[in-house]
This record gives C-alpha cells, sequence and structure tokens, in this order.
C-alpha cells in the first residue's frame, strides 16, 4: 500500500515525531521493519536539511548515534547544517533504535544533544530552520541561534596564527572580538574551542600546537570576559582533516579553529 507524504518542509518535521512514534513500537516489540523506519528516517532528514539550504548534508544512523554527512562548500557552511540539523531533527531523538545522540561527521564529534521521551515528541513543537526568524542583531541568543551566529562570522574568514606558533595573528583580532561578543550573548551555553592542523610536519608536534592553539583561543575569550567554567580547549592535531590534498589551499583550509556550543550544564 502505497502512502502520500507532505512535501513542505514544516509539514514533513512534524511529521517526523508520528514516524519515531512508530519507531517506538516497532522495535520495543524487536520487529525486523526497524531497519526500514531507520532508512525511512535517512530519506526524510535529507528532505529537511535540503529545505533547510543544505542539499548536500545527509543523516547516516548506527547504533543510535546519526551523524551528519556529506561534502559541505565550507567549514562555515558544515557548522550551519549541524545547527540546522540539532532543531529540525529533534522529534526523532531519544526513540530507541532510531538515534540518541547527533554527531557532526565530517569533522570533530559534537557534544551530545538532550534526549527526547516518546511522549513529548506527538507535542513537541518543532519549527524547521529555513522558515526561522533571522538571528537577532542584539540580546541574547539561544545556543542554536548562536552556533548558527558564528559560523556566519566564520563562512568567509579564519583566526590565523604566526607560523608554527599559538600566538595570534593581529589581522585575526577583529574577527575574534565579534566571536566573543557572541559568544557573551549566550550566557546559557558551553562552548568548546577545537584547534587542527594540517597533515606536514610531524604529527605529535602538531597534536601538541592544536592544544595550545585552542587554549589560546579560550585565554583571549577569558581575558575579554568569557567565564572560564563555559569554555573548554581541545586539540585536534591532523586527526580531522578536512581536505587529504598535500596543495597550499588544502593546508590552508585544514588549519583551523572550530567552536561547538552545547546547553551549559545545570
Amino acid at each position: 500500500m502505497s502512502r502520500r507524504w507532505l512535501s513542505c518542509p514544516v509539514c514533513t518535521v512534524l511529521g517526523l515525531a508520528g514516524l519515531a512514534l512508530l519507531a517506538w513500537m516497532l522495535i520495543g516489540r524487536g520487529d525486523a521493519k526497524a531497519d526500514a523506519v531507520r532508512q525511512r528516517t535517512e530519506a526524510d532528514a535529507a528532505q529537511v536539511l535540503g529545505a533547510a539550504g543544505f542539499p548536500w548534508a545527509s543523516l547516516k544512523i548506527d547504533n543510535e548515534v546519526g551523524r551528519i554527512v556529506g561534502e559541505a562548500p565550507s567549514p562555515a557552511q558544515r557548522a550551519a547544517a549541524y545547527a540546522a540539523a540539532s532543531t529540525t531533527l529533534l522529534p526523532m531523538m531519544g526513540v530507541p533504535g532510531v538515534f540518541a545522540r547527533l554527531e557532526d561527521g565530517q569533522s570533530s564529534s559534537a557534544l551530545t544533544l538532550p534526549q527526547v521521551s516518546a511522549p513529548a515528541l506527538a507535542a513537541a513543537p518543532v519549527v524547521a530552520a529555513a522558515s526561522r526568524p533571522p538571528v537577532a542583531a542584539s540580546g541574547p541568543l539561544t545556543g542554536e541561534d548562536c552556533q548558527v551566529a558564528m559560523a556566519k562570522v566564520l563562512e568567509s574568514r579564519q583566526i590565523r596564527f604566526k607560523l608554527a606558533s599559538a600566538e595570534l595573528d593581529p589581522s585575526s583580532v577583529p574577527l575574534l572580538e565579534s566571536l566573543h561578543k557572541l559568544s557573551m550573548r549566550c550566557p546559557q551555553a558551553r562552548m568548546r574551542v577545537d584547534g587542527h592542523t594540517d597533515a606536514q610536519g610531524d604529527a605529535a608536534a602538531n597534536m601538541r600546537l592544536s592544544q595550545r592553539r585552542a587554549q589560546a583561543i579560550v585565554d583571549a575569550l577569558v581575558k575579554r570576559g568569557v567565564p572560564t567554567s563555559r569554555l573548554q580547549a581541545q586539540g585536534f592535531g591532523e586527526d580531522r582533516l578536512l581536505d587529504q590534498g598535500t596543495t597550499p589551499e588544502a593546508h590552508e583550509r585544514n588549519r583551523r579553529i572550530e567552536f561547538h556550543l552545547a546547553p551549559k550544564a545545570p
């Protein structure tokens, strides 16, 4: 028997709540149709992400972990897609057999998102990212809006350091100031600052350098008034390259600082 699915993004997102409840019932009985439900979930998630402006992104579910995958045109687009997914795909989370945690499958694992119980799914109001109002120019921001705003700030710029050093390049000070202002508008969010290097040189030295650079950004934000308790520095060295090439452009793309936000711990 065929079934007609609504095509509008908001209707599709709202329909995911019913799909999640169906998954709960099927998997709770050990029904063999659970795999089909997961496949349909992945297909619907791709439709939602495409409608939100990220046609390159899709959802892959493995062992109750959902990963946003695909070739993003830029690191900022990848961060924005993850931020949008954390809102639009929320109705599917917390259901056994679907996924309980959302990660960015293209780079570093993102912080765990809150689980949602089955009874709350049907009533949870969900608004597609494409239909959300623009991020406010002033005032407090939600964690999702803060992540999107930071991704936009970093869309065409990168924080730069002096060669083989954790000393911030003076040209990146204005960019750091912009990120500081945004972080102060998100008082309820924790921020993980990730440092990444290219694959040139010694891997162990690159790991240490990435940690020092991430910590330098944390220290700069603390100096400007961001509470230490909200910040964490994490270096990944050359472990999570965005570009496997060996050109100067590839190396430049791999040398980066990323920001990942999550709700502040109670």
